[in-house]
């Protein structure tokens, strides 16, 4: 499976201030495909991390 079989994407950013980065990681990875995509800023558990990624790819 590659990048082209997400179906769907979730980010959670820790910060707002994350959201300009993200968007442009994401579209370096991603190119010109566009899965269905939610992103959330909210307070993670572990404060060492700035994202968490949620996925799901069809075959």
């Amino acid at each position: 499976m590659t990048v082209r079989n997400l179906a769907k994407v979730t980010v959670f950013l820790s910060d707002r201030r994350y959201r300009e980065a993200n968007a442009q990681v994401r579209h370096e990875v991603l190119g010109d495909h566009g899965p269905a995509l939610t992103v959330i800023i909210t307070g993670i558990y572990d404060e060492a991390r700035l994202l968490e990624i949620e996925a799901v790819a069809a075959a």
